[in-house]
């Protein structure tokens, strides 16, 4: 059986299906507390769609291998992928870093910027799993340990005597 779906029915008179509609349908399916956002409140749901009582038997167990669209790795500016590179430095503790935001991604070609948003993500698994393994709750926030500087040399006599006298302390 197939259907066209036009519009929902609620929850309100206004309300569509949009990206917020899936939130809003398992919210209603799983009879979760309160809604994430007004979007999700207002969005329309599935719940009267989903109606089998047993899982389909049609679907593939494996899917094929995707087919390589290039021969070589990106070589290409990676510019339009800053955002990713920016997201995943604070992930990873480098926002606190003076090269922060545009001096992080200058240098980057796609490959390179490939390889650091990888690395981050894997590392921030990495320590989900310590977290899980230690006793955490599922939904608890995960931190990485961010590597602290080196620690500065302490300055000399004449050095601070300096400084105290042009700061006028």
């Amino acid at each position: 059986m197939y259907a066209v779906l036009h519009k929902p029915s609620g929850p309100y008179a206004t309300s569509e299906f949009e990206h917020s509609s899936i939130p809003a349908t398992v919210k209603k399916i799983f009879k979760l507390g309160d809604f994430l956002t007004k979007r999700d409140a207002w969005a329309g749901t599935f719940d009267t769609l989903i109606t089998r009582t047993t899982p389909r038997t049609d679907c593939p167990v494996t899917l094929a291998e995707p087919i390589r669209l290039r021969e070589a790795e990106a070589k290409e500016d990676a510019k339009y992928q800053a955002e990713m590179v920016q997201m995943s430095a604070v992930l990873r503790g480098d926002h606190m870093k003076n090269s922060y935001p545009h001096k992080l991604v200058e240098d980057m070609n796609v490959a390179k910027a490939s390889d650091y948003v990888h690395n981050v993500f894997k590392k921030f698994l990495d320590e989900g799993e310590k977290a899980i393994q230690s006793g955490a709750q599922y939904d608890c926030t995960i931190l990485i340990p961010r590597q602290l500087p080196a620690p500065r040399k302490s300055k000399s006599f004449v050095s601070n005597f300096f400084s105290y006298i042009v700061c006028d302390h």
